[in-house]
């Protein structure tokens, strides 16, 4: 499965689809623990965290910072789906717009990866 990859100035982005309802655009981070998905969405998609949700702290491309997990359905890129993501939900500081969160190794650990920067393609492959 190959899916286009855009550069937002030094960022890695790729499309989504969250819970098969909601497109995003979420930055490629290899060093985030955690898949990360900004407020707005999680409102979007209705998993706004309550207040006894887990907190966990979300080793980042950018440092560390604490988010409120949650479940998460289903995340699609291209034509891999991961199911039953645990993800953060968190604003991240200074994200340029349209950008809604991080893809990390939550959902990246699922499938063998390839990346291209050249070509601007990422490679997913389901993991036997």
């Amino acid at each position: 499965m190959t899916v286009p990859v855009q550069r937002v100035g030094q960022l890695l982005v790729v499309g989504a689809k969250l819970n098969g309802s909601r497109d995003s655009r979420l930055v490629l981070d290899t060093g985030a623990s955690h898949t990360i998905l900004s407020y707005e969405v999680a409102r979007d998609l209705g998993i706004i965290p309550n207040p006894r949700a887990t907190t966990v702290t979300v080793k980042t491309a950018g440092g560390p910072m604490q988010a409120d997990v949650v479940p998460l359905d289903a995340i699609r890129v291209g034509d891999a789906e991961a199911q039953n993501i645990l993800v953060g939900v968190f604003d991240i500081p200074d994200a340029p717009a349209g950008i809604d969160g991080l893809l990390g190794l939550t959902f990246l650990n699922q499938f063998l990866v390839t990346l291209d920067t050249v070509k601007g393609e990422l490679q997913l492959r389901k993991r036997p």
